[in-house]
């Protein structure tokens, strides 16, 4: 209760019992009140939040009151050992410290305790639970740059190499294309695999051709938005003995 400083109550208190001329006796009770502050209360609560949110981004504001009309304070007190949230400590508004690590696939939540602690002598807390939930969006797939070598003269559907790519969002399906560098059509690629083949091998020629095939390769998910990536995938052609070509003499 907020009642006021070091009040006093003096009761009068009057006994009288049912016998033959009802006879009674009296005292005085004196009630000495203290004006203990009360504690603040903090509520639970759960906020949504998407996953790579920009550092700063804000979560929630944790809510508290207090009888007393004291001044609080709020600290996150456990589930932030990764530093990804922080709270104003004089509102209680949560917000992103570092979005690199807000991440669906590794943590779909973060468990927060978040202390509130008021200006009295005592310093009186409270805790709140709070839940965040990720929300899980389509990021892109990464492809990588890669160099083979492969040697002139090899046969059509001969394997060169795979350009695989990987998803950070788990059950995507990439589609595989060669978007540039293929124009004579030297080589092809599977679009479910990324297995790359030689399409017209006779363009293979280290002596009258091109050594050297630079293929811009792009890895496309199926999610949201439809995300993609490019590599770079180098083929050097390397030469091969050939056998000599003689011509009739007359």
């Amino acid at each position: 209760a907020n009642l006021i400083p070091s009040a006093t109550f003096a009761l009068g208190v009057q006994v009288t019992d049912n016998g033959t001329g009802a006879l009674s006796s009296s005292a005085t009770v004196t009630v000495n009140v203290d004006n203990t502050p009360d504690a603040p209360v903090a509520n639970d609560a759960t906020f949504s939040i998407n996953e790579n949110s920009a550092n700063g981004t804000a979560v929630g504001t944790v809510a508290a009151t207090d009888a007393d009309g004291n001044a609080l304070t709020y600290a996150i007190t456990a589930g932030n050992a990764a530093g990804i949230f922080a709270i104003n400590g004089t509102t209680g508004a949560i917000s992103i410290a570092n979005g690199a690590l807000l991440n669906y696939e590794s943590a779909a939540s973060h468990n927060l305790t978040v202390t509130v602690t008021d200006n009295s002598p005592q310093a009186l807390t409270d805790t709140a639970a709070i839940t965040i939930n990720v929300g899980d969006i389509n990021e892109a797939p990464v492809l990588n740059d890669k160099t083979v070598s492969l040697a002139e003269n090899s046969a059509n559907g001969a394997g060169v190499t795979s350009m695989t790519a990987t998803d950070p969002d788990s059950g995507q399906t990439l589609t595989y294309t060669i978007t540039a560098g293929n124009g004579a059509g030297a080589f092809a690629i599977n679009s479910g695999t990324g297995a790359v083949t030689v399409a017209n091998g006779s363009l293979l020629d280290y002596e009258g051709g091109t050594t050297q095939y630079q293929l811009t390769v792009q890895a496309t998910d199926n999610g949201t938005g439809a995300l993609s990536d490019t590599g770079v995938l180098t083929i050097n052609v390397t030469n091969v003995n050939e056998a000599p070509v003689g011509s009739a003499a007359t």
